[in-house]
C-alpha cells in the first residue's frame, strides 16, 4: 500500500538525555497546526499521552540535564497513538557541504507539514550521503525551499536574514522561530521570501538550522563555495547555546 501523508504527523525535539525536552510547547503548537491540515484529530490530553508513551519507551539515560544530548521524534498517528523514538546527534554546529535535489511536492495542504509520507526526505538524505555531502537542499522552480534535515537561513549582502516563505512549501522551523526574535533584537531583520539562485550566490553566509544540526555553516552547494565568513553562523550558535542554558526552555516528561 502506498504511504499516505495523512497517516501521521510528527516533530523532532532536542532532548537532554534524561527526562527533559526543549521547546516542547512550540513543537506541540506546530504539530497541532499540521495535524489540522492533515485532518488528524488532535488529542485533548496530549501531554498525558506523551507522559504515558515516554514511560513505555523509557528513552532516558544517565543525563547531562538541561543540555542538548540527542533528539526525540514525537509522532501522532491517525488512529491517535503517540510514540517517542530517541536518536543521537550526527553533525551539530559544524560546517556542511550541501547538494541540491528536486523538492518533493504534495497538495498545498500537505506541503510544508511534517507528515506520514516522509520517504522523499529520507531519499534526499541518502542521496546526499552517497555524494559524500552533509545536507540535501530541496529545490523547486529554481529556489531552495527546505533541507532534508535542516532549514536553510541566508544572510544577504545587505545584512538581512532570509528564510523560505510558507508559500514556497518549506516546513516551518521551530529553531527559526526561536532565533528570529533574538536576531531581530540584535539588529538583524529576518524576512521570508524566495531563496533563489541570485540571492544564494551573493549571500555573505548560509546556515543550516534545526533541532538536530543546531546552527551549521553551509560552506558549499554542489561544489560551489557559499559566502566567505562565519560571523553570522557563530552568532546563531551563541544564541542557541544561551537559549538551551535557560531551564525555562525545558519541560519534564514521563512519570
Amino acid at each position: 500500500m502506498p504511504t499516505n501523508p495523512r497517516d501521521k504527523v510528527f516533530t523532532t525535539l532536542v532532548w537532554d538525555g534524561g527526562s527533559h525536552l526543549a521547546d516542547l510547547q512550540l513543537h506541540l503548537e506546530r504539530m497541532e497546526k499540521h495535524a489540522k491540515r492533515l485532518r488528524i484529530a488532535w488529542p485533548e490530553h496530549i501531554l498525558s499521552m506523551l507522559d504515558a508513551a515516554w514511560s513505555i519507551a523509557e528513552p532516558s539515560t544517565s543525563p547531562p540535564q538541561f543540555h542538548p544530548y540527542g533528539l526525540i521524534r514525537l509522532e501522532l498517528s491517525r488512529e491517535g497513538q503517540i510514540t517517542v523514538q530517541p536518536r543521537q546527534f550526527f553533525l551539530r554546529n559544524d560546517e556542511f557541504e550541501a547538494v541540491t535535489v528536486p523538492a518533493p511536492r504534495w497538495s498545498p495542504k500537505i506541503n510544508g507539514t511534517k507528515h506520514g509520507d516522509w520517504e522523499p526526505y529520507v531519499e534526499a538524505t541518502k542521496h546526499a550521503d552517497a555524494k559524500g555531502s552533509d545536507l540535501a537542499l530541496l529545490v523547486h522552480e529554481f529556489a531552495i525551499i527546505d533541507g532534508d534535515r535542516a532549514t536553510p537561513l541566508v544572510i544577504d549582502e545587505d545584512g538581512t536574514a532570509w528564510l523560505a516563505s510558507e508559500e514556497e512549501g518549506g516546513v516551518q522551523s521551530v529553531t527559526a522561530d526561536i532565533l528570529t526574535p533574538l536576531l531581530e533584537a540584535s539588529g538583524v531583520p529576518v524576512h521570508h521570501g524566495r531563496l533563489n539562485e541570485r540571492m544564494v550566490a551573493r549571500a555573505l553566509e548560509m546556515v543550516a538550522i534545526g533541532s538536530g544540526v543546531g546552527a551549521s555553516r553551509i560552506a558549499s552547494i554542489d561544489g560551489e563555495a557559499i559566502g566567505n565568513g562565519q560571523e553570522f553562523t557563530q552568532k546563531c550558535q551563541a544564541m542557541l547555546t544561551q537559549h538551551y542554558q535557560n531551564v525555562n526552555a525545558w519541560t519534564h516528561v514521563g512519570a
